[in-house]
C-alpha cells in the first residue's frame, strides 16, 4: 500500500515537474504567454494644431508620439480623446484611434480628429489604452479659437486712420455747431485680390457712448499686395470728444477692426472759478473748429493781382490859351513905359 502511494506521488511530481518545464519552453521559446505585460508605453510628446473649417466650426489634430520603452512587443493600443467645455465641463464630442502593437524600444505616432465650435476654451483629456485597459492618461487646454480664420475670409490689415474738419453747420433754430468730420481709412490687402468688403464707421461720444452717426461705405475692389484709400464723412456736434469705431464686415462677419479719437472739446466754451473772488467766469476758445477746415484743392489762396505801371501825368504843352495872356502882359508893359517918359 506504501509502495503505491509512493509511486503516485513520484508520478503527479514527473507530471507537475514536466508541466513547469513546458511552461519555461513556451515562455522562453514562443515569446511568452503576456510577453506584451513586459512592455513600457509612454507619451514621450504631443502636438496640437488647429484650423478653421468655415466662421463657425474649427477643426484639432491631436498627434501623440508613443513610445514602447521594454523589451516585449505591447499590446493592442487605443487612443481617446475627449474634449470637454472649460466653462461648463460638458463632454463636447470625443475621438477613438486605433494604433496596434508598438514593438520593443519602437515609438509610433498617431493622430485623432475632433470638430467643434469656435467659442470659449476646452480641456482635452488623452486617454491611452492596451488591450482595452487603461495604462495613461493626459491633459491638455485650447483657448482662443475665435481667431482662426477660414481660409476664405480676407486678409486685410487697417494701416492708418486719418481725420480732418471738412466744413462746420450751424443750426439756425438752436443755434447749435456741428462739425463734418472726413476720415480717411488706409488700408492693406495682404492676400489675394478680393471685393465685396464692406466697412461700416461710427461715432460714438467719449462720454455718453452713444453713436451720435454712422455710416456704411463699399470698399470696392482690393488687389493683392496693395494699399486703397477709402473716405467717408460723419457729423458730430462741436465740443466733444469722439471715438470712431471702423469695422470691415465679409459675408456678414465682421473680420477687421480698429478706432480713433476725435477730441473736439477744445473748441467749446470754457466756465472755471475764481477762487479769490469766488465767481465764475465763462472763458472763450482760443481757436475756433472753423480753423481746421480743410480747402478744396485750389481753393484758400488769394490771387496775386498783375503790377500795372502807373502813368505819370506830363505837363501841358502851350497852345493857344497862352499867348493872349503873354500879348496882354506885353501892351501893358509899353504903356507903363510910355507914361514914365511923359512925365519925365
Amino acid at each position: 500500500m506504501q509502495s503505491q502511494e509512493k509511486q503516485l506521488a513520484i508520478v503527479t511530481a514527473a507530471i507537475v515537474l514536466a508541466f513547469i518545464v513546458l511552461i519555461v519552453l513556451i515562455a522562453t521559446i514562443g515569446g511568452g504567454i503576456r510577453s506584451h505585460e513586459r512592455s513600457v508605453i509612454e507619451i514621450v510628446d504631443t502636438d496640437i494644431s488647429a484650423e478653421s473649417l468655415d466662421i463657425a466650426e474649427a477643426l484639432i489634430n491631436v498627434t501623440l508620439y508613443l513610445e514602447n520603452s521594454g523589451n516585449a512587443k505591447s499590446g493592442e493600443i487605443g487612443i481617446v480623446v475627449k474634449a470637454y467645455d472649460a466653462d461648463t465641463n460638458l463632454l463636447v464630442t470625443t475621438n477613438k484611434t486605433e494604433v496596434g502593437g508598438i514593438g520593443g524600444s519602437e515609438t509610433k505616432s498617431a493622430s485623432a480628429y475632433l470638430k467643434f465650435p469656435k467659442e470659449g476654451g476646452y480641456r482635452l483629456q488623452i486617454v491611452i489604452f492596451e488591450d482595452d485597459r487603461i495604462i495613461q492618461r493626459a491633459e491638455a487646454t485650447i483657448y482662443g479659437l475665435a481667431s482662426l480664420e477660414p481660409p476664405s475670409v480676407a486678409k486685410i490689415a487697417i494701416r492708418e486712420i486719418e481725420f480732418f474738419v471738412d466744413s462746420v453747420e450751424v443750426e439756425s433754430k438752436s443755434n447749435r455747431e456741428y462739425a463734418i468730420i472726413n476720415t480717411t481709412l488706409y488700408i492693406d490687402n495682404l492676400r489675394d485680390d478680393v471685393r465685396d468688403l464692406r466697412a461700416l464707421i461710427r461715432a460714438r461720444d467719449n462720454d455718453t457712448q452713444l453713436i451720435t452717426d454712422r455710416k456704411w461705405i463699399d470698399l470696392g475692389l482690393l488687389k493683392e499686395g496693395t494699399t486703397s484709400l477709402h473716405y467717408v464723412e460723419l457729423r458730430v456736434l462741436n465740443g466733444r470728444d469722439y471715438i470712431f469705431d471702423i469695422q470691415i464686415w465679409q459675408s456678414e462677419r465682421i473680420i477687421k477692426e480698429g478706432s480713433g479719437m476725435v477730441l473736439l472739446s477744445p473748441f467749446a466754451n470754457r466756465t472755471v472759478v475764481l477762487k479769490t473772488k469766488e465767481k465764475m467766469v465763462e472763458i472763450l476758445p482760443k481757436t475756433r473748429i472753423s480753423d481746421f477746415i480743410t480747402p478744396p484743392p485750389g481753393e484758400g489762396k488769394m490771387p496775386v493781382p498783375k503790377a500795372v505801371p502807373r502813368s505819370v501825368p506830363k505837363p501841358a504843352a502851350p497852345g493857344f490859351g497862352a499867348l493872349p495872356a503873354a500879348f496882354a502882359l506885353v501892351v501893358i508893359l509899353v504903356l507903363l513905359l510910355k507914361r514914365r517918359i511923359g512925365g519925365v
